[in-house]
């Protein structure tokens, strides 16, 4: 029960964090362990963008609600449970907004990893039918559609999954130009203090 609610709440961090006009192309989760099951991780939110069902652009707003929410905002520490030591940031890549989490935790419950026993494989559930993510990519087993599992030998210290976003909606605008317009900004006026 204790690992659904950790579960739950990281699915809810990633609904607040783009939730209504906010979307990301895909994510990549990258998870070092150390020998008591604490380690590090890294959260990559690919290719950031604002979505909307019509051709309205609120892309400034969206990016707006970025800033103050997640780089500036206290958002993940408060609804992600179990992780400390967080550094946020942006960043271009590619031609793309990418947003990055990285964190320490203490329990694997904080990274959405399950194991039963000390001789058990590492496990990850890839198939909430809560979220908008489809898995893309892992370093580890993947079980089958109707058991979507993946699976890691027992003394795996790192993991990786890559997962795409799936939407319906029909307008998406990148966020790359406000995040460069907002990074000029930002530098003209450290230079001025």
């Amino acid at each position: 029960m204790k690992q659904f609610l950790h579960a739950f709440l990281f699915l809810a961090l990633i609904s607040f964090l783009f939730s209504a006009c906010l979307t990301v192309e895909g994510r990549e989760y990258r998870i070092r362990l150390k020998s008591d099951r604490s380690g590090e991780a890294t959260i990559r939110f690919l290719n950031i963008m604002s979505e909307s069902d019509d051709t309205v652009d609120i892309s400034h707003q969206d990016f707006q609600e970025l800033i103050a929410s997640y780089l500036e905002g206290g958002s993940p520490e408060k609804d992600f449970a179990g992780i400390q030591n967080v550094r946020k940031r942006l960043f271009e890549e590619n031609g793309t907004l990418v947003g990055e989490i990285a964190f320490t935790f203490d329990s694997l419950a904080a990274v959405r990893l399950f194991r039963y026993d000390d001789e058990s494989p590492f496990m990850y559930f890839a198939g909430n039918p809560l979220s908008s993510e489809q898995l893309v990519e892992t370093d580890g087993t993947f079980g089958r559609e109707w058991m979507p599992v993946v699976f890691w030998p027992a003394g795996t210290k790192e993991f990786y999954i890559k997962t795409r976003t799936q939407s319906e909606v029909s307008y998406r605008k990148p966020l790359l130009n406000h995040y460069r317009t907002w990074l000029a900004e930002t530098e003209k006026t450290k230079k001025r203090q």
